[in-house]
């Protein structure tokens, strides 16, 4: 598979093309082509302009990655609430483990055989996230501090499949680290206890990824970016969950022959993970850069979205995309005026569009757009009934939860946000068709 056109500018193309000398990393999960220089089509991050890399191909676990890429490792497995392996695909195991469930780095060696990448031969025991910033520290060692660097850190936390690690768990246990259930509720779940640990491990490594750049005195001078991709699995019917912050979804789902639970929750948001409803996709971020950052402040109501992060490097680094690339659609912006203490009203209202899966929008999966204060929400994956099928229209400053459908009280808003909808749709639609240079 190959999900981004290779020689399409990229972050790590942008810094390349600064008047710096910049070093790029890529680490964690990669899901987005094949990495092997054999494959039909080659999409590793080299292809996209990363320098080095350590990486797995796809989805993998969060704990004892590796453990069943050969046999006498399988026994050492950590598979946790899951008893068993999960999320393998594929139909062979070169090291005969269970088919499908080899998960593991790998890295560009022109010396190997295999297709000019080499894979890690040692089991990993521990937690992922742990494995992936010692993969981080090892690039810093090998730039000496002396030359910048790129870096894009893409955990498997808390992906399913996630297993805590035994000591996060017991402290997940024992109300350490996590709240105590609330009276007359039930202890957590094996599943909850995973999953409420995993991300207690992500929390754990991300801070020994601070203190890593603050003990090299590179932490004052480097941007930080961290955020999630989306909101937690397991549909409810219409995306209605309880809508509290202390509901606990129950319940499982099968997407694609894979066990999904329901542990996480989305608050107040109507909709999780698939869903084009808020807790679909509205996930927290956190920006640090003291050059440009000068005090703490939370911002609530201006949509930033990952495509941000391609325009703020460009803007910060003074580049700009190939001359035979600068025509292309390109929906990102700078966050420099946001970082610099501009105004969230004073950055005027952005357009942001959505939909899932297919290759044009559809009603089973749902599409919508955003602009200012408004929200367009036609169909979803968990939309049960006919009601989410037909255009909603949400004030989200005074309805963040998408509970009250003003389509009916605000028809000509509803019509403007169908035409922006889809003159956006036919924008991605010409960048697909004529602006890929695969």
């Amino acid at each position: 598979m190959n999900f981004a056109p290779q020689e399409t500018f990229t972050i790590a193309k942008a810094v390349s093309a600064s008047h710096y000398p910049y070093s790029s990393f890529f680490g964690g999960k990669w899901h987005l082509g094949a990495l092997s220089n054999d494959a039909n089509i080659t999409s590793s991050p080299s292809t996209h302009g990363f320098d080095h890399w350590n990486c797995t191909q796809e989805v993998s676990p969060t704990a004892t990655t590796n453990c069943n890429c050969k046999t006498e490792w399988s026994d050492k497995c950590n598979y946790g609430h899951y008893l068993s392996p999960n999320h393998c695909a594929g139909d062979t195991n070169p090291g005969g483990g269970p088919p499908g469930c080899c998960f593991n780095y790998w890295w560009p060696d022109e010396t190997s055989e295999f297709g000019g990448i080499r894979n890690y031969t040692k089991l990993i025991e521990g937690e992922d996230s742990l494995y992936v910033i010692d993969s981080f520290r090892t690039f810093l060692d090998s730039n000496n501090n002396s030359n910048p660097f790129l870096s894009q850190l893409s955990f498997h936390n808390c992906h399913i499949p996630y297993i805590g690690s035994p000591d996060a768990v017991e402290s997940c246990k024992n109300h350490t680290t996590c709240l105590a259930p609330q009276p007359g509720e039930d202890q957590y779940t094996p599943d909850e206890l995973d999953y409420y640990s995993c991300i207690a491990d992500l929390d754990k490594s991300v801070g020994l990824l601070l203190e890593l750049l603050k003990s090299r005195d590179l932490y004052d001078n480097t941007l930080i970016m961290l955020t999630s991709d989306n909101g937690p699995e397991v549909n409810c019917d219409d995306g209605l969950c309880g809508g509290t912050n202390a509901a606990r979804p129950q319940g499982q789902m099968d997407i694609d022959g894979f066990t999904n639970y329901a542990s996480g929750s989305a608050g107040v948001l109507r909709g999780r993970k698939r869903d084009i409803w808020e807790g679909g996709h509205r996930v927290p971020g956190i920006l640090s850069y003291p050059p440009l950052i000068k005090q703490n402040r939370i911002i609530r109501n201006f949509p930033v979205v990952t495509m941000d992060f391609l325009p703020t490097i460009m803007d910060i680094l003074d580049v700009d995309r190939p001359e035979d690339q600068k025509d292309w659609g390109f929906d990102g912006i700078s966050l420099v005026p946001l970082m610099k203490g501009g105004d969230e009203e004073e950055l005027g209202d952005r357009g942001i569009g959505w939909w899932y899966r297919d290759a044009a929008p559809n009603v089973d999966d749902g599409y919508g757009y955003r602009y200012g204060v408004w929200k367009l929400v036609v169909g979803s994956s968990s939309c049960a009934s006919d009601f989410c099928k037909k255009p909603q229209l949400y004030n989200l400053k005074s309805d963040l939860s998408e509970l009250h459908d003003l389509s009916h009280s605000e028809p000509e808003v509803l019509e403007a946000m169908l035409e922006r909808f889809s003159t956006w749709n036919a924008s991605v639609s010409l960048s697909r068709e004529c602006e890929s240079m695969c």
